[in-house]
């Protein structure tokens, strides 16, 4: 008889544990509810604009030239969203800053590492075909390792880029690093003081290298610090905004046509020529107006609704495997006659298959191995209660 009663003990003492940790269901159910259409939508024009951006300057020329803003956008994004979803759970101790971690390790590195392991798959088909490979057996050997845990590799060139496997992955590094920040500081990000003071220290480091230096950085080694300032700004000027405009969530979203204008507005900027002041006016103007705009409003109903709507689902497949797509087509298509041609209709069948792939990585890998791993660290719950991994759950959106 005790000892039903004192399982029946313990298993009340873990649900109430689990429930004060994960929330109500209806709680969750709320929280899923609220998905910001108009901001994934972005997302995903963004990451395709990066696509475009990272092509042969013989084909695209001068169009494009800004799309790396597109990473200042996202690291905006990403505050808004991650203080939607976190800082209350974050900042009352109903989560931990290890479960947040963890949470956005599982939604984070299961691309990453389908990113790797293509990348490695097209050197190794070099290899085979005798074509020569950027690195030697050795470098691979001693870089390997680092990109394998998503850390940056190590290298005697000051310019080399951070992760030469997978060169999106610099700014998951610093996503990664900026959300570490969040999590462990949640409670004094919450006093609005401590924000603005981060925010302003920031964006004038962020801004003193614009106008002097004319570098907003992060992808390399020589500009590793430079990209500190940059994702701090935009990420916490994303808290920021959705510090405005809690209280009005539950609140029926402004005319699509609102939603639609500010993504023209971003599509424009992103698409135009490199230059200094679209620099500053797109990260200290633009890209804030348009989080507020585009947080407040929807996409339309209808197939154009649809397709904006699974765009932003796609964003981060698109994002991170437009890497090796175009590192494929540059080494098996892209022929120095086909370079010499220089038509900027090649554009349309690379955009075509990173779109396919990044599909085909959402839909057959990302997905089904996030929901693995959920899986197995929620049944930690029923074993002991210090391993409850809060907020892990196939919804949980990346910039």
């Amino acid at each position: 008889m005790f000892g039903n009663l004192k399982k029946w003990i313990l298993e009340r003492f873990l649900a109430a544990k689990a429930e004060n940790i994960l929330g109500s269901r209806a709680e969750l159910q709320q929280e899923q509810k609220r998905v910001f259409h108009a901001l994934d939508a972005a997302r995903g024009i963004a990451a395709l604009i990066v696509v475009l951006y990272h092509l042969p300057i013989a084909f695209r020329g001068s169009n494009f030239g800004s799309g790396d803003l597109a990473v200042d956008y996202f690291f905006g994004l990403s505050g808004f969203v991650l203080a939607h979803a976190y800082l209350g759970r974050l900042a009352s101790g109903r989560m931990a800053w290890r479960e947040f971690m963890v949470a956005r390790l599982v939604r984070l590195y299961p691309l990453y590492a389908l990113s790797l392991v293509t990348t490695l798959a097209l050197l190794a088909i070099m290899k085979l075909l005798g074509l020569q490979i950027p690195w030697s057996s050795t470098a691979l050997a001693g870089k390997l390792p680092f990109a394998i845990l998503m850390l940056p590799s190590p290298t005697f060139d000051w310019h080399a880029y951070l992760f030469p496997f997978t060169i999106a992955a610099w700014s998951i590094l610093l996503e990664l690093g900026v959300n570490l920040l969040f999590a462990i500081s949640c409670r004094a990000i919450t006093r609005p003081g401590i924000r603005w003071s981060l925010i302003l220290f920031a964006g004038a480091i962020l801004a003193i290298q614009i106008v002097v230096q004319d570098v907003l950085g992060g992808s390399s080694w020589n500009t590793l610090a430079a990209g500190i300032p940059r994702v701090c700004f935009s990420f916490y000027v994303g808290i920021q905004i959705h510090e405005w405009l809690k209280n009005r969530h539950g609140k029926k979203p402004t005319h699509s046509i609102i939603g639609l204008l500010a993504l023209g507005v971003l599509l424009t900027i992103i698409s135009m020529p490199e230059h200094q002041w679209i620099k500053l006016v797109a990260i200290f103007v633009a890209f804030p107006l348009l989080i507020i705009s585009l947080g407040t409003s929807d996409v339309p109903n209808g197939l154009t609704g649809a397709l904006l709507k699974k765009l932003g689902v796609l964003s981060y497949a698109i994002y991170m495997m437009h890497g090796p797509v175009l590192f494929g087509w540059l080494t098996f298509y892209l022929t120095p006659d086909v370079l010499a041609a220089r038509s900027a209709l090649v554009a349309v069948p690379i955009l075509i298959t990173v779109v396919v792939i990044g599909w085909m990585a959402d839909h057959w890998f990302d997905r089904p191995t996030r929901g693995w791993i959920t899986t197995r660290l929620r049944k930690r719950t029923t074993l002991n209660p210090k391993h409850i991994y809060a907020g892990l759950n196939n919804s949980d959106i990346k910039p």
